[in-house]
């Protein structure tokens, strides 16, 4: 009697080869290196989002005190003569370089002005304080007067900087 052939036949061991591990191997490379560039675009992707968020925070700072010098302004009869080379009370008097570039006032020697001899706002997670001074630009021939407030805030992380400026003509 005859014996059924087997569906399946083997070859022997020594033909073997095995080419399917080789295959598998690649593909787990092949998905090993998909997984990680992967994680590092998202990494990236959130270190952009972060950033932009904290200058985002750092600009409404910087508007936030940018109004608080404009309201100053409003509120306050400020006369010329206030406004110093020193910027005494966040007020500066126009010099050969605007007060927010320079490194002479108040105190130090070192900070500039809006570093230095500022108006503060309170900011909570700040990595500092929001400044703003006020320059004395000219009085128009009409009486009117040009005020130029400058403010400078500070994100989350104290590498986001903004600087804001504005023009303000205030009726005396």
């Amino acid at each position: 009697m005859r014996q059924p052939q087997p569906f399946i036949t083997s070859t022997p061991k020594s033909a073997q080869q095995g080419f399917s591990l080789f295959i598998v191997l690649m593909v787990m490379i092949v998905v090993a290196f998909l997984v990680v560039s992967v994680t590092q675009s998202y990494n990236t992707e959130q270190r952009i989002s972060t950033n932009d968020a904290d200058h985002k925070y750092a600009t409404a700072l910087a508007e936030a005190a940018l109004r608080t010098g404009e309201k100053k302004i409003a509120d306050d009869d400020l006369e010329a003569s206030q406004f110093t080379e020193e910027c005494g009370e966040a007020l500066c008097s126009v010099g050969t370089k605007p007060a927010w570039e320079r490194a002479t006032c108040g105190t130090s020697k070192t900070e500039s002005c809006i570093d230095n001899s500022s108006g503060t706002l309170a900011a909570r997670e700040a990595a500092k304080s929001p400044r703003y001074i006020i320059e004395y630009i000219s009085q128009q021939p009409d009486g009117s007067e040009i005020y130029r407030v400058t403010a400078k805030a500070w994100g989350k992380n104290s590498n986001t900087v903004v600087m804001l400026q504005s023009y303000v003509e205030a009726e005396k």
